[in-house]
């Protein structure tokens, strides 16, 4: 009986990620989130999921998630999102729904050579703020042609409340007190993923072209991502993004990029330039490219681990019509940071960088890309 005892345990053990396979699980958890010029959001979240396979390159087949959180300087968010990349052969559907307000957005004027002056701010620190509020949603199907390439088609509507905060503020100056905007968009994307995995890729590209038509203008748009995995425990990274708009866009979507299954900054902040505050540049156009080393010092396989990014950051945004490949005028960050994985896809970087405007600390759940 001592013998097989073992034997049993191995087979109860293997057993057990085949029974939970197929069954949708709840959990409940809190949830640490940051938002612009916010860091941390405090907050909880509930998931409803089905785990997919393990060797898949997504963390679940299907799974809806809900979350809400609240900052210490009145920014507050809460969603509700669905994912279901794997519930369909050949099919995926991603939905989500959400109100949020930021309560010190980035307000610095609408070009590329909008100047910056810190001094400023010490008497104000609200100068180069406003507060941003939005409610909306959007959804997108995913069809795969053949191979890595698939066929993405997207609508949404966002409303967003922008107001000044206390003056003088440079929004209240060029804008005034208050702006409301809705936004109804339609997309269509076409797609060439080829990562290993979706949450947290060392190896592959995801290559996105796709338009949008919003109100009153329209926008095209590439996105590549390519990933390596050079040793063991280091992962090199870099993106390289364009955007042309025409039309007469509102200012809601001049903050606003919208990508396969996500949506990020246009340009500055977490998401784009680290060595930026969010929102420092705003246009029709944008050329950006980012380049980071993602270094794992402490791995204990899917529970987690514990490492440091180096990064580099560049690009500009340009008025309409005059995009060109150009890096004259680019904005460039650079400097390094820590990241936390939890378990498999829990991750968060803490950056710490330099650029044109001095030095900037922001907080990222997830990737920056």
């Amino acid at each position: 009986m001592r013998r097989r005892l073992p034997l049993l345990l191995m087979l109860l053990l293997a057993a057990t990620p085949l029974a939970a396979q197929n069954r949708w699980l709840s959990n409940y958890y809190p949830y640490l989130a940051s938002s612009p010029n916010t860091f941390p959001l405090l907050g909880a979240r509930f998931d409803y999921r089905r785990d997919a396979e393990w060797d898949d390159p997504w963390l679940s087949d299907g799974s809806l998630a809900a979350t809400v959180a609240l900052g210490f300087n009145g920014s507050q968010m809460a969603t509700l999102v669905f994912r279901a990349p794997g519930l369909r052969e050949d099919w995926r559907l991603f939905a989500e729904g959400f109100g949020v307000k930021d309560a010190r957005m980035g307000y610095f004027g609408i070009g590329n050579d909008t100047p910056y002056d810190a001094s400023i701010q010490d008497g104000n620190s609200n100068y180069y703020r406003v507060r941003r509020a939005r409610l909306g949603g959007r959804a997108e199907v995913t069809r795969r042609v053949a191979g890595h390439v698939a066929v993405a088609l997207g609508a949404g509507v966002v409303g967003t409340e922008f107001t000044a905060l206390p003056a003088p503020t440079l929004f209240g100056t060029e804008v005034g007190s208050g702006l409301d905007q809705t936004d109804y968009t339609g997309s269509i994307r076409l797609l060439f993923d080829s990562r290993d995995r979706e949450y947290n890729p060392s190896t592959g590209a995801l290559l996105q072209v796709g338009g949008l038509i919003g109100n009153a203008y329209s926008r095209f748009h590439g996105d590549f991502r390519g990933f390596a995995h050079p040793f063991f425990s280091t992962v090199v990274a870099g993106r390289l993004t364009a955007v042309t708009t025409s039309g007469s866009p509102p200012l809601s979507s001049a903050y606003e990029l919208q990508l396969w299954e996500e949506s990020r900054f246009q340009y500055g902040g977490q998401e784009t330039n680290r060595g930026l505050a969010a929102g420092r540049f705003l246009d029709a156009d944008q050329l950006s490219v980012s380049l980071e080393v993602r270094q794992t010092i402490i791995d204990v396989g899917d529970f987690g681990a514990v490492g440091v990014i180096g990064f580099l950051d560049a690009g500009r945004v340009f008025p309409e019509g005059a995009f060109s490949l150009s890096t004259s005028g680019m904005a460039v960050g650079g400097g390094g940071g820590l990241l936390f994985r939890v378990l498999k896809a829990g991750i968060m970087t803490l950056n710490f960088a330099g650029g044109p405007d001095g030095y900037v600390f922001s907080a990222t759940t997830g990737w920056s890309f």
